[in-house]
């Protein structure tokens, strides 16, 4: 494949949303110690996660249209702003019921990392550069997920829980500068306005959008569910430290980033990697839930399955958003926007179900994983032999 153009705004834009990133996960190694110093049960705090993810994709759904008629700057450092208040609030925040306003307060800033993740590399790419830009972008977002648990055990170790909110106000920052400095607007010009969210009616009466937005939120919510039933069962239940945590929390990690770099790198067709992608998610579900069956729960079978759920994901993120971003290039805002909103809003949803669910054991996050594999496969079934009709034509 030829070498990407634009290297160095696609890795301030990795900047932009690993802040986001990092805010989902840093304190995911300390949820036994949050709860603990919050007076809480450790299911509570699954809460502040999946309050997060609901702002998060409910602002993408205005950062979007917005991003189309005000240029894309002005946009992000609104966002950036609204984050580093949230920040603030989580780091002071005396009580859960706080701590989870200032997550949302927090997850309604980010929310436009989430916008330009899909929107930016629409604004400078077409076709196979498109897919390979999405591989690329992917791949560097799911460093800091990696490096974020450290992180935050480490810091909690030392100084306590908050001082993963006092880092996220520092990173934050650091890069606001940074794109201040260097990122320029990449609108496409000559766009012409339309009423704010006009643009959502025809791309959610597109079928093929609509699908694909379904298996992302699909996805996302299986990723979701692992990450904040992780600290609970791994700490809460088989008793483990932070550190032993946080080590373990990103063991599935590198699968989804190997998942992300073949997705952009094989030669096999858009339709045959989808299938790879949807099966795998699928399998994984099931591996999850087997052991929750017999009343069996350790290391091995809670990494294992989650490993294999995150490959298929890791695939799917950057395929599913370019066949859903790609026939739209001047509604590249709103098409981000609903794909990283209702993704989110979704996924948030179902994490904040499963804190709703017995922790006992990984029964609950069995059966919720399984599920989302199942959704997308009831929605990427219907359009497998058009998307292979389309590659064989092409």
């Amino acid at each position: 494949m030829k070498k990407l153009e634009n290297l160095p705004l696609m890795a301030m834009l990795i900047l932009l949303v690993a802040v986001g990133q990092m805010a989902q996960t840093i304190y995911v190694p300390t949820i036994a110690d949050m709860a603990q110093s919050l007076n809480v049960p450790a299911g509570a705090v699954q809460r502040v996660m999946a309050a997060y993810l609901v702002t998060y994709g409910f602002s993408q759904l205005i950062y979007g249209p917005l991003s189309d008629r005000l240029g894309r700057r002005p946009v992000i450092f609104a966002g950036m702003l609204i984050f580093l208040l949230g920040a603030a609030g989580a780091m002071l925040a005396p009580s859960l019921n706080l701590l989870i306003a200032a997550a949302a307060v927090q997850g309604m800033g980010t929310g436009v990392a989430g916008v330009m993740a899909r929107t930016m590399p629409r604004d400078l790419y077409a076709g196979s550069a498109l897919r390979q830009a999405n591989s690329l972008l992917n791949m560097g977002i799911l460093v800091s997920p990696l490096l974020a648990p450290l992180i935050g055990g480490a810091l909690a170790g030392a100084f306590g829980w908050r001082a993963c909110f006092a880092f996220l106000l520092l990173l934050c920052s650091g890069v606001a500068i940074c794109i201040w400095r260097g990122m320029p607007e990449t609108r496409p010009a000559g766009q012409a306005p339309r009423a704010l969210f006009s643009a959502f009616r025809p791309l959610l009466a597109d079928g093929s959008f609509s699908r694909y937005l379904v298996m992302l939120v699909g996805a996302l919510a299986g990723i979701a569910v692992f990450e904040a039933s992780c600290g609970v069962l791994m700490g809460g239940v088989l008793g483990l430290s932070s550190l032993a945590v946080s080590l373990l929390f990103i063991l599935p990690l590198p699968a989804a980033f190997f998942g992300a770099w073949f997705a952009g790198k094989s030669d096999a067709p858009f339709h045959q990697l989808m299938w790879y992608a949807v099966l795998s998610c699928l399998a994984a579900g099931a591996l999850m839930w087997l052991p929750g069956w017999f009343g069996v729960m350790n290391v091995w079978t809670l990494i294992v399955p989650a490993a294999l759920f995150f490959f298929g994901a890791g695939m799917l993120f950057p395929l599913a958003t370019t066949g859903a971003m790609e026939p739209f290039p001047y509604l590249a805002g709103a098409a981000g926007a609903l794909l990283g909103g209702v993704q989110n809003m979704g996924s948030g949803l179902v994490a904040w179900l499963s804190a709703l669910l017995p922790q006992g054991g990984q029964f609950s996050l069995g059966l919720l994983m399984f599920a989302m594999g199942v959704l997308m496969l009831l929605c990427w079934w219907p359009m497998a032999d058009r998307a292979q009709e389309a590659g064989d034509a092409a």
